[in-house]
């Protein structure tokens, strides 16, 4: 099995990381028996000043309490895109028994959040208009920030704009059914094209095995189609002509088995006529043979 990579914070006290979500990790993987190859580093944050920093960390927490709600809402709450999509997706990713118990209680959880912080309003709608709004605002005002440039805090990514592309490309790239959030994010420019440009430079590999997978999906669909339009009566035709050879040998069984008993009934009956001619024929000589006897007694 090739080994994992992973970045972490160094370890220090004889801790193979000081960081608790990097321990976690290098624990879980001794766990479960994984291989891992270790990077020791820093931080993807070294390169901002102390302003960018902080700013950083403001808009974090912006989009925790405004991005985060919608998110949320729009994976696990709404009930078509849950069904649809969500739903389907985890459970895929799942193995029995888990694929029916966790997504189940990733909806509970966040409808519990949406509760506890929109609680006040009784209609789903109203709750579902009123953290869209939230995040829509949320929205405009990462646009505002990125304006034309690559990433966040200048020409290298930082830890920021790995936390905006967690959020924003799962909405650009799952086919929502209820899209409201989703079409709102692909709606801005600037945003959208972030996205792209992380997927290409990052993940250009899963970018391009989906792409492919889907073109020969819409290959497959399209010679089918090709095919139905090709042929628009050849399975209506076979149907037909099967229907007809149906009922053409069944009217051949019918009239056939009708003939047969008609005819034996002809052949019975004539047979009968023929042997009450004969019988009659044979009482008409008995009563002339009679007649005859009676005719010479009466003589002698």
């Amino acid at each position: 099995m090739a080994s994992i990579e992973l970045d972490i914070w160094r370890g220090e006290w004889g801790l193979a990381s000081i960081d608790l979500e990097c321990l976690k990790v290098l624990t879980y993987m001794k766990f479960i028996g994984v291989p891992v190859k270790v990077r020791e580093h820093y931080s993807t944050d070294v390169h901002l000043n102390q302003k960018q920093a902080a700013e950083a960390s403001a808009f974090t927490q912006y989009l925790r309490d405004k991005l985060y709600p919608a998110y949320q809402y729009a994976w696990w709450v709404d009930e078509k895109n849950y069904g649809d999509i969500t739903r389907p997706a985890y459970a895929k990713a799942l193995q029995i028994p888990f694929n029916f118990y966790y997504p189940s209680k990733y909806q509970s959880s966040a409808k519990a959040m949406v509760d506890a912080l929109y609680g006040e309003h009784t209609d789903l709608k109203e709750i579902e208009k009123t953290i869209y709004n939230e995040a829509e605002k949320c929205l405009k005002t990462l646009s505002d920030r990125l304006g034309e440039s690559e990433y966040f805090f200048g020409n290298r990514p930082s830890s920021f704009d790995a936390t905006v592309f967690a959020y924003l490309a799962p909405l650009v790239k799952a086919p929502f059914p209820n899209g409201t959030l989703s079409n709102h994010v692909k709606g801005i420019a600037n945003l959208s094209r972030f996205v792209a440009r992380i997927s290409q430079k990052n993940f250009r590999n899963v970018t391009d095995d989906y792409n492919r997978a889907n073109c020969q999906k819409q290959s497959r669909g399209s010679q089918s189609e090709r095919e139905a339009a090709q042929f628009p009566h050849e399975t209506r035709n076979k149907i037909l002509a099967a229907v007809f050879a149906a009922l053409a040998m069944t009217g051949y069984a019918v009239a056939n088995g009708l003939f047969q008993r008609i005819s034996g009934s002809s052949w019975q009956r004539t047979l009968l006529l023929n042997r009450l001619r004969i019988a009659k024929k044979h009482f008409n000589r008995i009563n002339k043979l009679k007649e005859m006897k009676a005719a010479q007694g009466e003589r002698t």
